[in-house]
């Protein structure tokens, strides 16, 4: 079987969009919304991060809490450092960013191992326009392609990743379980690959009543239909092939760019109503809202943990892991 990233192998076309897997009962949230959300508010995430960085960042001993992009960037090499990819060997491997944003967490790694290659997906077409500029700047556009695509389907061949990623982005899957991403993921990787995935989680299925209220308008308003409950999340990853299922808080490390919304927030909103003579479109509006609930939103230690989780592919035990 082809590498996932021979040139001579096609990229698949775009899967036309489905509904959820539980049609009876579909998300408040659904994939058009978030599609639009993201290409209503592409050119707002810049504010945060001049290269795209669209997460919270990690910080360590070493770091200046006050420059949000040294943050940022370190995520990216925190789910670098989770995939335990072999970097003494010179022989080419190939990773996957599912829900990719506009690429930022794959430029890091490739800028740092000249033998990687990358194939992100993002069903939103700017991302990857913005993506591809960033990339030819950063010198990696020959070993990244970008494809646009359901990450749930994504079409690309089965077994043949090194490594696959999620941050913040499983969130945007179905359901508490977030399995259809769990399966795609499972039937990407290689036996014996890793997946990390950075994102919040609910720490059980019924938060408490202003915890759960406020989730729902930070959803609403990013465009998710539910955070992962974190114990439904880890038994979908064991149900779907995967081993040495690890769960480790990053409340502290996220803590000091979390820090910077009040003021970055406040300050875009007052810039963008002023430019847009107060009139911003619904989604623009709904980021800024969102932003600040994501703040408040971890003050719920009872409720809500933001986590970086890591799995070992196991090998398919039957037709269902094909």
């Amino acid at each position: 079987m082809p590498s996932i990233f021979q040139p001579d192998f096609p990229l698949p076309r775009t899967p036309t969009a489905g509904t959820p897997h539980d049609a009876a009962a579909p998300a408040a949230i659904t994939k058009a919304d978030t599609q639009d959300y993201f290409t209503e508010v592409a050119d707002d995430y810049r504010a945060w991060s001049p290269s795209y960085n669209m997460h919270f960042g990690f910080w360590r001993l070493g770091l200046n809490p006050f420059r949000r992009e040294g943050m940022l960037v370190e995520m990216n090499r925190a789910v670098g450092r989770a995939l335990k990819l072999d970097t003494g060997t010179e022989a080419h491997r190939c990773v996957v960013d599912l829900g990719c944003g506009a690429g930022a967490t794959a430029r890091t790694l490739l800028a740092e191992d000249p033998a990687l290659h990358a194939v992100t997906v993002t069903n939103v077409a700017v991302q990857n326009r913005i993506a591809a500029r960033l990339d030819a700047a950063a010198g990696v556009a020959d070993r990244v392609a970008h494809l646009e695509a359901d990450y749930t389907r994504t079409g690309l061949p089965a077994a043949q990743a090194d490594g696959a990623w999620a941050v913040e982005s499983a969130c945007y899957a179905d359901g508490t379980a977030k399995a259809d991403f769990v399966h795609e993921a499972a039937r990407l990787l290689k036996p014996g690959a890793r997946l990390a995935v950075v994102d919040g989680f609910l720490l059980r299925p019924r938060p408490g009543r202003l915890a759960g209220w406020l989730h729902r308008l930070w959803a609403d308003s990013w465009a998710v239909p539910t955070l992962a409950v974190r114990d439904d999340f880890v038994a979908s990853l064991r149900a779907h092939g995967f081993e040495d299922v690890e769960v480790r808080s990053l409340r502290w490390r996220v803590a000091p760019s979390a820090l910077h919304i009040p003021v970055l927030a406040t300050r875009f909103a007052l810039v963008e109503l002023w430019k847009a003579r107060g009139r911003l479109s619904p989604w623009r509006r709904k980021h800024i809202v969102a932003s600040y609930c994501a703040l408040v939103l971890g003050l719920f230690w009872r409720d809500f943990d933001y986590c970086i989780v890591t799995a070992r592919r196991g090998r398919p035990t039957g037709p269902a892991a094909a």
